[in-house]
């Protein structure tokens, strides 16, 4: 589906002249004639986009061999970090942060619900894209902070002619997920110019994991499944003063056992939460766009970019919990154990399932003026403005302190005489309806992301040297960025989240050349070299200067060989530097469990026995912002090959290696590192040490806390490889590309003197999937009224982070292949219809030890199962 510099080059025929045009390429601010540029760019073209049925950015984008690790997407919204619901993409494993999202070559504010980091890519509707520019290197110099692990730059389309009307559905093999999408597109052109506006609509609808997978299950010795589920229990559990650890009834015929409870027993009593959990989170999205050019005369044109994107979505929730650490006295009237109580946790099933809800509403205006000065050189000043505001929340969550009053009758009455009656929480469906109504609001926060920003830019022909024309640019920008974040009123006053509110400013300028330096000689057709530098300076970490220095060498026609050093920066978001205070339960595996060697040495000599077992798979974590925040550094080197051999018409092949080091990376370290970090060695890994705590009795982890640092060192590096052929074939036209990209090493070490951790080839408990191997192929064939393409898309086999005896079937997965056929046929000159089946052979996700959410890694494989779509596009 990407076809990597393989671009057919634009022509402006005129009455007097023939004109070759000069076009702007992702990762050059120099307009050119020749596409191919020192840095690697992988193009996906609309036809790709239509061919694949998808109809949301990030999913085409994650799918490619380049994208690894964790990012947003509709199946995973659970594990959002850049805002729940949002969806994004992370070149090269390096977190979506790193990865620089343009739209027609300019910024886009953040997306989400408040305070968000990165672009949401839900914003921006498949309809309206011409192409999709990715650049596989650092690009700091060109384009400034973010693009240390390269730039996706979404370009739509600019001009059309009439109106179309597109309109696609689909749905799974099991009946399920049904999704549709129609847009309307008109356009044309008048005196002095051209204007398009488009209208999509597109809904998804939700897939719960239990349609999916029975239950949670665990790998044992024997080689069979086991299932499980969460410590968090119905009925509730609690630690009693004696030591011992209860479950309270959960008998539904409250009747005759409502006051029952035994030994806690997790085989027994755990909560089977999998009918809690969305395989494919419901998204509803309206999209209102528009471009508008007008030539005002011959060296003066106006143009305006407009956006407007209101996105909804939800996840269904498990039952609240709200109970662990609420003490309780003996002679509680409702206490049936006789002795004084801490409470656990307690699964509210009572109250039902809440769902968590997003709704955001973006604006994007983007005006300014382009012109030719009289010796040609090109100039551009423009303003892009962005606003996103949100509102996410729950349709109910308990009070945590209304909650412990209903347990105290000091505070609270038997009969509800003061307006705070007391609870039964000790079993099932024991509570009384004025309890749930007291302890049950609804939560709702507030938040948004704005974005201002002027730039202005020239470029043209600088002077003429023996081998060529010296080209140039220069540019500056002055950007403001602020987020904020505002919690429900019961959150903000139980502590559970601090608000944001942050912002910063930024003044750049930059200089690019392109020079060339031989021509015309043996084994030199032409050798260019490719030069810039860009000086930033924020108002919260200072001013930093980047550069690139880039060659491309044609040896001949046919070859061409590339290469790019470079230095890139990014500078902490708001989230990074302001955030407070937000706890939040994330999957963490307690090293002390199954301990063996050093790390049980360690784990007794803290007081954790022998036979520990952790307590469900997630545990409080808070996370937040450190304003101490410096930015962090990138040096990038790219090398390659391009070959396009005369011999083989329509062929065209690229090879290319890429290494990314960065130093004083900002990171925060996952719990379970940090955990195991300590308990490897507790002097001189104290840091880690002082970042939880345990419950004085259970040891149980009962809170971590991550703050992000500059302390790790990261590197990359591997091999990028396609193969793209245009042929024909029993009497018909064909386009074929391969694209593999070969990862070599995927390092970081947390901090100086650590020991470093090497992701290649593992999949981890929360950060995806890093496999060796990635690749995408596709064959298309063609003839003048049909098209049919078959698409494949391999992940290599992994093993994962946290395998081992315990859990033998999850240790490990074998390598994974997903076949898509897809075909469209022109009914007449105005009427395209398509159709088309992804994972053909309903390729199930395997099962792994750290498994985040329906048993496997769902940043990585298809939860789905087979599908198909039908499309129908209208010309008129």
């Amino acid at each position: 589906m990407i076809i990597t510099g393989v671009v057919a080059t634009p022509t402006l025929v005129t009455a007097q002249e023939t004109k070759v045009e000069r076009i702007e390429i992702t990762g050059s601010k120099i307009k050119r004639t020749d596409i191919e540029s020192a840095s690697p760019v992988s193009i996906i073209t609309a036809a790709d986009i239509s061919m694949s049925g998808i109809s949301n950015v990030e999913n085409l984008l994650q799918e490619m061999s380049f994208s690894a690790g964790v990012a947003g997407n509709a199946t995973n919204a659970y594990w959002t970090s850049g805002g729940y619901g949002t969806a994004q993409v992370n070149l090269r494993g390096l977190g979506i942060k790193r990865t620089l999202v343009l739209l027609n070559g300019r910024r886009v504010v953040g997306g989400g619900t408040g305070a968000n980091s990165s672009v949401d890519l839900n914003m921006i509707p498949t309809s309206m894209i011409h192409r999709i520019e990715v650049l596989k290197d650092g690009a700091s110099a060109i384009y400034g902070a973010d693009a240390v692990a390269g730039v996706v730059n979404i370009i739509t389309k600019k001009e059309f002619e009439g109106a179309e009307l597109s309109v696609k559905a689909g749905i799974s093999d099991e009946n399920d997920g049904e999704n549709q999408d129609v847009s309307l597109t008109i356009g044309g052109n008048f005196d002095r110019g051209n204007a398009i506006f488009s209208a999509n609509y597109s809904n998804t609808s939700a897939v719960r994991q239990s349609d999916r997978i029975a239950c949670s299950k665990f790998g044992t010795e024997e080689g069979t499944f086991e299932c499980f589920g969460s410590s968090t229990t119905e009925g509730g559990r609690a630690l009693l003063a004696d030591g011992s650890q209860v479950q309270f009834n959960q008998d539904p015929d409250t009747t005759s056992r409502g006051d029952d409870f035994g030994p806690y027993n997790a085989a027994q009593h755990s909560f089977n939460y999998i009918p809690y959990l969305n395989a494919v989170s419901p998204l509803e999205r309206i999209n209102l766009s528009s471009v508008v050019n007008y030539e005002i005369n011959d060296s003066l044109a106006l143009f305006t970019e407009a956006m407007y994107t209101k996105r909804k979505g939800e996840q269904i929730v498990t039952p609240r919990n709200g109970f662990a650490g609420i003490q309780v006295a003996a002679d509680f009237q409702y206490n049936p154990t006789g002795q004084s109580l801490e409470f656990q946790r307690r699964r509210n099933t009572e109250l039902g399932a809440p769902f968590f809800f997003q709704e955001t509403d973006t604006v994007r205006v983007v005006t300014g003026l382009t012109g030719t000065l009289k010796n040609d050189w090109e100039w551009d000043v423009a303003f892009n403005y962005g606003r996103n505001t949100g509102t996410d929340g729950w349709t109910f969550d308990i009070d945590p302190a209304r909650a412990s009053q209903t347990l105290d009758d000091s505070v609270c009455t038997y009969d509800n005489s003061n307006g705070i009656p007391c609870g039964d929480w000790f079993g099932a469906n024991e509570l009384s309806q004025d309890v749930i109504n007291y302890v049950k609001y609804r939560r709702e926060g507030t938040g948004g992301n704005q974005m201002l920003s002027w730039t202005a830019n020239v470029n043209g022909d600088l002077i003429e040297l023996p081998a060529g024309i010296m080209g140039f640019a220069v540019g500056a920008e002055k950007r403001t960025e602020k987020g904020w974040r505002d919690p429900d009123s019961t959150v903000l006053r139980n502590g559970q989240e601090d608000p944001i509110s942050g912002s910063y400013d930024v003044s750049e300028a930059f200089i690019e050349l392109s020079i060339p330096l031989l021509t015309d000689m043996p084994l030199i057709k032409n050798l260019t070299a490719e030069m810039a530098a860009r000086y930033s300076d924020y108002s919260t970490v200072g001013s930093k200067t980047t550069y690139k220095l880039g060659v491309t060498w044609n040896v001949n026609d046919s070859l061409m060989v590339r290469g790019v050093q470079s230095t890139s920066f990014r500078a902490p978001v708001i989230t990074e530097l302001f955030g407070g205070t937000n706890g939040e339960n994330l999957r963490t595996i307690d090293p002390c469990e199954n301990a063996t060697g050093v790390i049980a040495t360690n784990c007794l000599a803290a007081g954790v026995p022998a036979n520990f077992v952790q307590d469900g798979t997630t545990v409080l974590t808070s996370v937040g912002g450190n304003p101490s925040l410096g930015a962090e550094s990138a040096d990038t080197t790219t090398m390659g090959v391009v070959w396009q051999p005369e011999f083989a018409e329509g062929l065209s092949t690229t090879l290319d290696y890429f290494n990314i080091e960065i130093e004083d990376a900002i990171t925060s370290v996952n719990g379970s590192d940090m955990l195991k970090l300590c308990y490897e060695d507790p002097q001189g890994n104290a840091q880690f040490c002082d970042t939880f705590s345990r419950h004085p009795v259970t040891k149980q982890v009962s809170e971590l806390n991550q703050r992000p640092v500059n302390a790790a060192v990261e590197k990359v590096s591997g091999l990028d490889f396609n193969v793209a052929y245009r042929f024909e074939i029993i009497g018909l036209n064909a386009r074929s590309t391969l694209d593999i990209t070969r990862l070599l090493n995927h390092e970081s070490t947390p901090f100086s003197g650590q020991p470093t951790i090497d992701k290649v080839g593992f999949i981890t408990e929360d950060q995806g999937s890093y496999t060796k191997w990635r690749s995408n192929f596709s064959l298309s064939l063609m003839s003048d009224n049909w098209t049919a393409t078959y698409s494949l898309r391999y992940i290599g086999g992994a093993d994962d982070v946290n395998g081992g005896d315990f859990d033998p079937l999850g240790k490990s997965v074998d390598a994974l292949t997903y076949s898509d056929l897809a075909a469209s046929y022109s009914v007449n000159d105005d009427l395209i219809v398509s159709m088309g089946i992804d994972n053909i052979f309903d390729k199930q996700a395997p099962y792994l030890t750290s498994w985040n959410d329906a048993n496997t890694d769902v940043m990585t494989y298809d939860l789905l199962g087979r599908r198909g779509f039908i499309k129908a596009n209208y010309h008129f």
